[in-house]
């Protein structure tokens, strides 16, 4: 019986490269991650909000006459 054995060459070459591979969606995941909070924290869309109530607006609401029908 002939037993083939893959020389420790072609087992450490896979190695390696199981590795690279890992590190490689480990980092474009963690980076993925990374950019998804920086863009939420620059965007323009989310600002804070202001607690203090424009009086203007709501007596131009109070004048509006309404329209029925």
């Amino acid at each position: 019986m002939i037993k083939n054995k893959l020389p420790k060459y072609f087992v450490f070459l896979g190695i390696c490269t199981f590795l690279a591979i890992f590190f490689i969606v480990v980092q474009q995941s963690y980076n993925n991650l990374i950019r998804a909070t920086a863009e939420v924290k620059s965007s323009s869309l989310i600002r804070s909000i202001t607690p203090d109530l424009d009086i203007e607006v709501l007596d131009e609401i109070e004048k509006r006459q309404e329209i029925f029908p």
